[in-house]
């Protein structure tokens, strides 16, 4: 007995579902309302899609250039530059719209999230020029930056930075100073420790010379943090080649 009604009731559901898609076509069908730019192609769903494909880019091409875009609107007007958008669409490699883009409204039993721009759509080369697309942050430890983002941060996400400067040197005690201190020209990639108070480089070299270490280009490999008797690793060579370990 409860076969036959379970198939009478989807029957009964299916019956009623059939009815609404012919009498509210569109509210069956559409998946939410259409963003405000493209209200005037509401109840005109063939504009965009193709039938039994969806949307295709080159239909979306019609009216939107992508060299044009964050340049000029739909309708060929300049944007004004306050407002103006990155015009990074022509640094695509391909022109896939709905990659990025949905014009429609979500609705309650869709996914909410607003799909994030995959940097790897660009062309090689483009993604690391960050600041092409981006406003540098004007900030005490930014500012003064003018090496490449990708130092620190990656295309997947602007948090967390992923250099622990710790890594490599312990900023404490006299050390907290402006990176362009070590860092001469912002160059990141490489430091110095001649220039400040006693660290010059002829008596830095007289002094190392007393303990028999004749290489001191890297200090790095000695001094980890502010402590004068070396940090975690040793490494400075000593006349005959010893090696200075902790």
């Amino acid at each position: 007995m409860k076969r036959p009604r379970l198939l009478a009731g989807v029957a009964t559901a299916l019956v009623v579902l059939i009815v609404m898609l012919f009498i509210y076509p569109h509210q069956m069908i559409a998946p939410g309302a259409l963003m405000p730019a493209h209200s005037e192609l509401e109840q005109n769903c063939f504009a965009c899609h193709a039938p039994l494909r969806g949307v295709s880019s080159e239909r979306c091409m019609t009216c939107r250039e992508p060299s044009e875009i964050g340049i000029r609107t739909a309708n060929g007007e300049f944007i004004e530059k306050t407002t103006k958008m990155p015009a990074f669409h022509a640094e695509l490699q391909e022109a896939n719209c709905t990659a990025c883009h949905t014009d429609h409204a979500k609705v309650l039993l869709t996914d909410s999230k607003l799909r994030k721009f995959d940097h790897l759509l660009l062309k090689p080369g483009i993604a690391d020029q960050c600041i092409a697309c981006h406003t540098k942050p004007d900030d005490g430890l930014h500012r003064p930056i003018t090496a490449g983002c990708n130092q620190c941060h990656a295309t997947t996400g602007w948090k967390p930075a992923n250099f622990a400067h710790d890594r490599y040197f312990k900023l404490d005690r006299k050390h907290n100073v402006a990176c362009v201190t070590c860092h001469t020209s912002n160059q990141f990639k490489s430091y110095t420790c001649y220039g400040c108070h006693e660290h010059q480089r002829d008596q830095l070299v007289a002094e190392h010379a007393e303990e028999g270490i004749r290489n001191i280009t890297d200090c790095v490999q000695c001094h980890r943090s502010s402590a004068e008797d070396g940090g975690e690793h040793g490494g400075g060579e000593r006349e005959g080649g010893e090696t200075d370990d902790d």
